[in-house]
């Protein structure tokens, strides 16, 4: 039996690993783009930033490939899956399979912006972007885009010394993380901290001849010599187009088995689209955990042992120059009824709580992480709520019909508590 996994980030490693465990001796063959052996894209900032060496982003050695009895094929880049002889397709070669798990992983959106092929420009995707910037001398960098990967960009160069501009077309910091009011709190923290952030702002033009010398947005110029795309992350799926079915969402369609629906062919990790553990509604899994659990399940299910795949939950942990911001579940726009929001504040602490017809379904907390770990608890549990305010303190709540908290300016019930 040969399994083949195509991607070699923490689904596919997961996957064979998975593989492994199950079966001593079938052939298993990792084939990567990437020409390093694994590593986690999570500490890429603490890398950039100088406060880890390059060795301990690795989480895999070459020899561990060796030591498993797994063939670990780096710099190699498919062009096609050939679902009918059962091979995958690459520039000078053809790989048969007897089963295939695609763990392709993502890939940055690029804006409409003038001036990217600038000597300058660069992305935050891989270890290559992150030694390419580590590498570059500069001193002032705008960042576009306020997501994770922005704000966690931004640090990072602030830490070497840049000044650093985080520019968001949105209206708030992280809009698909935190709801705007602790997205102001997040702001106001990143500008205390030195980093100049703008919102409600368009990037259009990025000027220099041949380097950058700054960014036009439509409010100013900002000078600058460093400029980080990160406007988003997408599946990376162009070699699958045509043989696998894709979702509205732009990923790779699986079930609970992370089966694709194509004879032998799994999916798993940031390629792919599931579903929500909270809404079951279709979803992007764009995070290392869930990518990390995809694999386990492909892998098991493609060696012949059944599991099931829950679902996905997004879960993001920022620090804040040394304050920690945590966002769990759904924020407040993407609850479509029965909205209820109860919040705490204390000096330099909030927490805000979101239910959805009395059941939790998010959680976002500043400073103040004491409980998250029972906030997680409660969202997998999905227990209707006598009393949201109890959540805070951990006291057993009954199956009651819930009070209901307007949807007011804060976004809902403000306890000082």
């Amino acid at each position: 039996m040969q399994f083949l996994i195509v991607g070699n980030g923490i689904a596919g490693v997961s996957a064979a690993y998975t593989i492994r465990r199950i079966n001593h001796k079938a052939g298993i063959t990792i084939i990567s783009k990437e020409p390093h052996p694994a590593y986690s894209a999570c500490v890429l900032p603490d890398y950039l930033s100088g406060e880890l060496i390059r060795e301990r982003v690795f989480i895999k050695k070459f020899q561990d490939y060796l030591h498993q009895n797994i063939k670990f094929m780096p710099g190699k880049e498919i062009i096609a899956i050939d679902v009918n002889q059962r091979k995958l397709i690459l520039p000078k070669e053809s790989i048969p399979y007897d089963k295939l798990i695609i763990a392709t992983g993502g890939k940055s959106v690029v804006p409409q912006i003038s001036g990217l092929e600038k000597k300058g420009v660069f992305r935050f995707k891989s270890l290559e972007d992150a030694d390419i910037i580590h590498n570059w001398d500069g001193q002032a960098a705008a960042v576009i885009g306020s997501g994770p990967i922005g704000v966690e960009v931004g640090l990072a160069l602030k830490r070497r010394g840049y000044r650093v501009f985080v520019v968001e077309f949105l209206d708030s910091l992280l809009p698909q993380v935190f709801d705007d009011y602790p997205a102001l709190i997040i702001k106001g923290l990143l500008q205390r901290g030195g980093i100049e952030v703008s919102t409600h702002e368009k990037a259009g033009e990025i000027l220099g001849a041949v380097s950058v010398k700054g960014v036009a947005t439509d409010n100013r110029k900002i000078t600058c010599d460093t400029v980080i795309i990160a406007t988003g992350v997408r599946p990376a799926v162009g070699a699958v187009e045509g043989a696998l079915k894709l979702g509205t969402l732009g990923g790779i369609l699986t079930d609970d088995s992370m089966y694709t629906g194509v004879p032998d062919i799994y999916a798993c990790g940031d390629c792919v689209e599931t579903k929500s553990i909270i809404t079951g509604h279709p979803v992007l899994s764009l995070l290392w955990h869930n990518a990390r659990h995809q694999g386990e399940i492909a892998g098991s299910c493609a060696a012949g042992i059944p599991r099931t795949y829950p679902g996905s939950l997004n879960t993001t942990s920022i620090n804040l120059f040394g304050t920690q911001a945590v966002s769990i579940g759904l924020i407040g726009a993407h609850v479509e009824q029965g909205l209820e929001v109860v919040e705490r504040k204390r000096e330099r602490r909030y927490q805000r709580l979101i239910l959805s017809d009395g059941v939790l379904v998010g959680a976002q907390s500043i400073n103040w992480s004491e409980n998250m770990g029972d906030l997680l608890s409660a969202i997998f549990r999905k227990e209707k709520q006598q009393r949201p305010e109890d959540l805070f303190t951990g006291r057993k709540t009954l199956f009651q019909r819930p009070r209901y908290f307007p949807f007011g300016p804060r976004s809902g019930k403000f306890n000082e508590g």
